[in-house]
């Protein structure tokens, strides 16, 4: 059944008036919006408004109107930061203490008995950041025209896939529309609230749709006009690339507009800082029928490190982030009087992952990397103790499973093969066919060549760890080389699948169902088996290699997870998944990373003392942003 009268029945008890008279409430605004009403430069608040907005239940208390929340971002690749504070508005979203789901931009949905349908009620009245309504045609858009473009979108999404075959999508009505899959998708309202559920949302399709030939028969001669290759090129220079959420063209144009709560008003990498401005049209309230956000801007300063992120927490010049400076968050307390700190219950599994590429395009590597037995070698090489003292205090020896907190915790795969013992380390070499050396001490193939890659990184503190952990290696004959590389070559490398192997963090510590790239080759984050990976996603895709059986029955699993409502099932299958992957032991992990802490001003209001800290959970986002305020000092 669908919850709209639940909602309904919400506003009543909170404006006193009934389901059909919602406009009759007495609405706040923010005072620059009272004055652009004066002026007759905006419509008034309750035109503005979905006839049933969403109420948003302050963290600790109603809030004030006012102020710029600052925070520090890298130039180079940290569009998460941007989505994990005001990019994510997904038609379901995550409750603030990660328990369950909500709607957010629907209204309401429900499931057929089948798991196969899932039908979304919009919010009536709803409006994009330019005053245009905002209903089933938008998402229809999205579905028609870019994601089964493959102009637009080559490869469709797995979480949009079901049986190997894509979601179709059904406009019910102006504001209702319905998701239908091949096969039962009982976790597909839990995709919804990642990040990347904000697809079927993005899209404005009265803005965009002059830059499709579909609707504009000019659009590629204006394309070539312009200096573009051809019409897509423009149209990925516009949006950026469907699907690709951190596509740095989503972020670099200002006049798109957003269902968020704030409004670029300038390009990420050109305008320092980037600043957001307040949605005029946001489509939220907070219980006293004020309109939010209540902060007027969010303000991000470009730094080139994460240390100067640090340098500009201790100056004052950051109010609110975890971010960046997470690692320092004492350090900055010391100095910082007028600030306290926020827990981040840790969701990652592992301070630092190595994932070898067995996927390798060298037919020297590629055989090596995947014999278990070199890996198990590499992972009793480097004394993690050591390390952990070095670097992380607080953390403990880990491999790449599932944290100790999590239900899905696997006590084999995260214990394996993790005590420092070099005479058992060249054993497993030796299995794996590594006896003979060159002058230099160095191991060599059967067929001669020394055993020599790079394994890449990004980041000071991953690099520092890394290098640590490569001079074990060297130490028993392995010519491996750390290199901490730029962002946008890091990935491209691995877009490409022309790279030796990746030393990152470890997602899948809290949501190994929903983020299982280290568990099995399920995404293009699953670095360690790229090509397998693609496999899964497009069976015929030029970059694909076909899986061995055992890959290909974690994949089966996986898909009957996918398919299946019932929790427990779930569990029981995401299980099978991790006992396989601790037989393979496809990615070495070097330890478990405590929880963190984030930095809040002691004026800056409603944040939660306690959040979960992940990629799925897209921190701190869930915990509603738009109601945080601050309070003059």
């Amino acid at each position: 059944m669908f919850q709209t009268c639940i909602i309904i029945m919400a506003l009543a008890l909170v404006f006193g008036v009934g389901a059909t008279s919602s406009y009759a409430a007495k609405f706040g605004q923010a005072p620059e919006f009272d004055i652009q009403v004066k002026n007759h430069q905006l419509p008034p608040v309750e035109s503005r408004l979905p006839r049933i907005p969403m109420i948003v239940s302050p963290a600790d208390s109603l809030g004030k109107y006012g102020g710029t929340w600052h925070m520090a971002q890298l130039p180079e690749r940290d569009y998460a930061l941007l989505i994990r504070t005001i990019g994510y508005e997904p038609l379901l979203r995550w409750t603030p203490q990660w328990t369950g789901i909500t709607p957010n931009v629907a209204l309401s949905y429900e499931t057929n008995s089948t798991a196969t349908d899932f039908t979304f009620r919009l919010r009536p009245g709803m409006r994009w950041s330019d005053g245009s309504p905002f209903n089933a045609d938008d998402i229809l858009f999205w579905y028609q025209d870019i994601l089964l473009n493959p102009q637009l979108t080559p490869t469709i999404p797995d979480w949009l896939i079901c049986n190997g075959q894509p979601v179709k999508v059904e406009k019910i009505d102006d504001y209702t529309i319905k998701f239908h899959f091949a096969a039962p998708y009982g976790l597909f309202p839990t995709f919804l609230a990642q990040p990347e559920g904000v697809e079927p949302v993005s899209y404005p399709a009265h803005y965009l749709k002059e830059y499709l030939p579909h609707y504009n028969p000019t659009a590629a001669s204006e394309a070539s006009r312009l200096g573009y290759n051809n019409w897509q090129d423009r149209f990925f220079a516009v949006f950026g690339h469907p699907g690709s959420i951190d596509d740095p063209s989503r972020w670099t144009n200002p006049d798109l507009p957003t269902l968020n709560a704030w409004m670029l008003t300038g390009t990420y990498g050109k305008q320092d800082p980037l600043v957001a401005v307040r949605n005029p049209y946001y489509w939220k309230i907070d219980p006293a029928g004020r309109q939010l956000p209540y902060i007027d801007r969010v303000s991000f300063k470009l730094v080139n490190s994460k240390s100067d992120a640090v340098k500009l927490a201790m100056e004052g010049k950051i109010n609110m982030q975890e971010r960046h400076i997470s690692n320092s968050t004492d350090e900055i307390l010391a100095v910082r009087k007028d600030m306290s700190s926020f827990t981040l219950i840790e969701s990652d599994m592992n301070k630092l992952t190595l994932s070898l590429n067995l996927n390798h395009r060298n037919t020297m590597l590629r055989p090596l990397f995947q014999d278990k037995n070199f890996r198990i070698g590499l992972s009793h090489a480097f004394d993690r103790d050591a390390i952990i003292d070095q670097f992380m205090p607080q953390a403990i020896p880990h491999q790449a499973a599932p944290r100790p907190e999590s239900p899905l915790f696997h006590a084999v795969l995260a214990r394996q093969y993790i005590t420092y013992d070099p005479d058992l380390a060249l054993e497993y070499f030796a299995r794996a066919g590594l006896v003979n050396r060159d002058k230099q001490g160095f191991l060599l193939t059967s067929e001669g060549q020394r055993v020599t890659f790079n394994i890449d990184t990004v980041g000071s503190t991953r690099y520092d760890i890394l290098q640590a952990v490569v001079a074990y290696w060297r130490d028993l004959g392995i010519d491996a080389k750390a290199r901490d590389m730029p962002r946008d070559d890091f990935y491209q490398l691995r877009k490409n699948n022309n790279f030796d192997a990746t030393a990152w963090g470890g997602d899948g510590g809290l949501d190994a169902m929903l983020f299982p790239v280290n568990y099995l080759p399920i995404s293009k984050d699953s670095w360690f088996a790229p090509a397998w990976a693609a496999w899964y996603g497009n069976h015929d895709g030029k970059d694909a290699a076909l899986p061995p059986p055992i890959v290909q029955k974690q994949m089966s699993l996986y898909d009957r997870l996918k398919s299946t409502a019932d929790t427990e099932q779930q569990k029981n299958l995401m299980r099978a998944i991790l006992d396989i992957s601790a037989d393979q032991f496809y990615v070495i992990g070097v330890a478990l990373p405590p929880n963190r802490k984030g930095i809040v001003a002691n004026n800056f209001k409603n944040v939660p003392k306690v959040m979960p800290a992940a990629w799925s959970f897209a921190t701190p986002a869930p915990t509603n942003p738009s109601q945080y305020y601050i309070e003059e000092k």
